[in-house]
């Protein structure tokens, strides 16, 4: 099962939810994925999910406040997922239920509407609405990415005003004819799973974060200490190179003292870092030099070479 699907399976436990948090989560359901049938017999909502447990919520909540019979079907869809997709078709009272729940597209929604015009109420109206419409990634995957699509703009327009109320600034983009409201940032998911009520999903998305956040500064680090290895390599090759030609092109004579002596601290540890050569130094130079010292040494002996090289 993906992350995904777990999250919704955690949102869909709905047995520590007050009465009026159930009627708000049913309205994100609704507005999630509902659509509206005009014929000439009226008004139908047809509600599709490939969630059986949503429809198991969705049928005794509606009957809660409507006397309606409710038609069920289902149907497999053979495409690379081979999902199997659940429709309930209201027709009783389908009005009533799109008048009370302002399913029609072009109706405002407004965050004080009755049905959510408190915070926790606007919380379980998201938690509907992802459940209905919503996907996140895995963290351990490449990309960090929450979103909520839906063809009603009203909709994520809705959800957008919610989660910047509470400090969490998604952005909305169009793809296929739907508004796509999405979050990259870790600590924004991290903060709307929380505001939905997905504790395990917050629990599970931090540990893996933390987890891969500490293996990519161990490769950084690798990386790091294995670039630096080379252009030490290269350093001290250029070095020992420079040195040879100055001792076969007598030139090696020429050079002061200083120089001397660091080129024969070189040739006496030719894989040595700067570091390592400082700590040998007293070895050839009588006295320890720094690290500093020794590279403004090698930098003056390059220096030289470059000067001399016909």
């Amino acid at each position: 099962m993906s992350f995904s699907s777990e999250v919704k399976k955690e949102l869909l436990d709905v047995t520590d939810l007050k009465e009026e948090e159930k009627k708000a989560l049913l309205y994100g359901l609704l507005q999630g994925n509902s659509e509206i049938i005009i014929s000439r017999l009226g008004y139908k909502i047809v509600f599709k999910t490939t969630l059986l447990n949503v429809l198991k919520f969705v049928i005794p909540e509606l009957r809660k406040y409507y006397d309606i019979n409710v038609g069920m079907s289902f149907k497999d869809e053979l495409n690379l997922e081979k999902r199997r997709f659940y429709y309930l078709e209201i027709i009783d009272k389908a009005e009533n239920i799109i008048q009370d729940f302002k399913l029609i597209p072009t109706i405002h929604l407004s965050r004080s509407d009755e049905i959510i015009k408190t915070d926790n109420l606007k919380q379980a109206f998201l938690r509907g609405l992802f459940i209905a419409k919503g996907s996140i990634n895995d963290p351990r995957k490449n990309c960090y990415h929450f979103e909520i699509s839906s063809s009603k703009d009203n909709v994520i327009e809705l959800a957008y005003k919610i989660f910047k109320k509470r400090e969490i600034i998604p952005k909305i983009i169009e793809r296929k004819n739907q508004s796509v409201l999405y979050i990259k940032k870790s600590e924004d998911i991290s903060k709307a799973l929380a505001l939905i009520g997905a504790n395990s999903g917050v629990f599970y998305f931090e540990d893996q974060r933390i987890l891969r956040d500490v293996s990519n500064m161990a490769n950084r680090m690798t990386n790091c200490d294995i670039a630096n290895e080379v252009r030490c390599t290269n350093a001290c090759d250029k070095q020992l190179k420079a040195i040879e030609y100055l001792r076969n092109n007598d030139l090696f004579d020429k050079m002061s003292i200083r120089l001397q002596t660091a080129a024969q601290l070189r040739e006496e540890y030719p894989d040595s870092s700067l570091e390592e050569l400082a700590l040998y130094s007293s070895n050839i130079f009588g006295k320890s030099l720094s690290k500093s010292g020794v590279s403004h040494c090698l930098k003056d002996l390059m220096q030289y070479y470059e000067s001399v090289k016909r």
